[in-house]
């Protein structure tokens, strides 16, 4: 069972950060970084892109799949 949850998390983290590209080269994507620069300048808040919430979803989803499978030792 620890297995096929590993293997899922790795799974879905590997979609997770295809998707993230998919985005960044979107044009979505290119008008969201636009406007969040845009953003940040004007205010200085601290607002990330949705690609950047992708990546760092499936960078994690990925290493627990990684370490669950023990590929990896802990």
């Amino acid at each position: 069972m620890r297995t096929l949850i590993a293997f899922a998390a790795l799974a879905a983290g590997v979609y997770l950060i295809y998707l993230g590209y998919q985005r960044q080269e979107s044009f979505a994507g290119k008008a969201d970084k636009t406007f969040t620069t845009i953003g940040n300048k004007f205010d200085g808040g601290p607002r990330v892109t949705t690609e950047a919430e992708y990546y760092a979803a499936g960078a994690v989803l990925t290493i627990g799949g990684v370490v669950g499978l023990g590929i990896i030792r802990r």
